[in-house]
């Protein structure tokens, strides 16, 4: 007899959830990957919505008490939640909110002791330790209240049967919230689980000027990485027969950083869609994660541009992310260094391709294994043993 499971989650393409987002590549992914269990899983979706921006703390109370009714009244064998975007929080950390998830939280876990159902929460963000860190890069404080979403997380965490986590989030969790160490399961990259259907004809709408060297760049380029792409930036313009390719948001930001310091050799494409990222993404070369080093966070979670790298078969260049340089050390797929060091090496790599030629060719290599999803098998193994 197969095992059942129902996943709450935001569906990918909906309103707020562009596919190729975070969020959106993610639980694409963990659909195919439970769906090709073996022994089979019988899966369920329950789609969650976005909350509008100007939802009133009434509306927001009655959605949240909808969302719980159906995770309490979910029947299958395993219910998983992808958190922070699970049922009855909705992004919206008002008190009444918060304590209304807490309650159903709680009795979700008393259900659970009762029947043989169990709950597994998949934690990819933690929302407050992020808001914190990247206040700490940016010498500021930080605006978000941790209390309420402090106390979700106890409830939530404390009614899970298992917590997926990246390797780096569970000293944290366990010392903030007494989670015992055997119900979690970790995950040392982040997954990159793009199915997504090739560009036609095998050709984007892009126009692709090719260089000696392509470094690439995907993500969001806002204050909190400014500093250190305008550095890399400068490292480029000193090398002109290379090219940079830079997609996500941000487009206007750095338009105008191009025209002040004259680099004509970087371009950057907007948000792409996801087949259309991974076209320009395997006709490069190097990968570059800039995460100031500053930030606290950053230093726990191995980041999905990692993986979305090795994915397409690039060579990495990072900041000294502990998480992000303990992967590229294990993995042999590049160099991690503080900014300074990483903006004198990127020249030497743009001049000296044997530098990073044995690491792209490991990362192609690595890449079924990065799209297969392997770090996530061992927990998926044991739903579709009943276990």
């Amino acid at each position: 007899m197969s095992s059942s499971l129902t996943l709450f989650a935001p569906q990918p393409g909906a309103p707020g959830v562009p596919a190729g987002s975070r969020t959106g590549v993610l639980v694409g992914g963990l659909l195919n990957l439970l769906r090709a269990a073996e022994p089979p899983i019988e899966v369920a979706t329950q789609w969650l919505g976005s909350p509008p921006r100007e939802d009133s703390a009434l509306a927001a109370t009655r959605r949240s008490a909808g969302e719980l009714r159906s995770l309490l009244q979910d029947r299958s064998r395993y219910s998983l939640l992808l958190y922070p975007q699970v049922p009855g929080f909705g992004g919206w950390p008002d008190a009444s909110v918060s304590a209304l998830a807490r309650r159903g939280y709680r009795a979700l876990r008393a259900r659970s002791l009762l029947t043989r159902r169990r709950v597994i929460v998949f934690v990819h963000e933690l929302p407050v330790d992020a808001a914190v860190g990247r206040a700490v890069a940016d010498g500021r404080a930080a605006a978000t209240d941790a209390k309420p979403i402090h106390a979700i997380e106890r409830a939530l965490f404390r009614a899970s049967d298992r917590l997926v986590v990246p390797a780096g989030f569970v000293q944290p969790i366990q010392q903030r919230y007494g989670i015992d160490i055997s119900r979690f399961r970790t995950v040392r990259r982040q997954p990159y689980l793009n199915q997504a259907s090739p560009v036609p004809d095998g050709e984007p709408p892009i126009e692709f000027e090719s260089g000696s060297v392509n470094f690439f760049y995907s993500g969001t380029v806002d204050s909190h990485v400014a500093a250190n792409f305008r550095a890399i930036l400068k490292s480029v313009r000193n090398a002109p027969q290379t090219r940079l390719h830079v997609c996500g948001p941000g487009r206007d930001a750095v338009r105008e950083w191009l025209d002040e310091l004259d680099a004509p050799n970087v371009r950057h494409y907007g948000q792409l869609g996801i087949a259309e990222h991974d076209w320009l993404a395997s006709r490069c070369d190097v990968g570059l994660v800039l995460y100031p080093a500053e930030d606290p966070y950053a230093h726990l979670r191995p980041t999905l541009k990692y993986s979305a790298y090795l994915a397409n078969g690039l060579a990495v260049l990072a900041t000294d992310l502990r998480c992000v340089s303990e992967n590229v050390r294990a993995d042999g797929v590049g160099q991690a260094m503080p900014i300074r060091e990483l903006e004198v090496e990127l020249l030497r790599w743009a001049t000296r391709p044997r530098l990073w030629k044995d690491a792209k060719a490991r990362a192609e290599k690595l890449a079924p294994e990065i799209r297969s999803g392997t770090d996530m098998h061992a927990w998926i193994e044991e739903i579709a043993a009943g276990r």
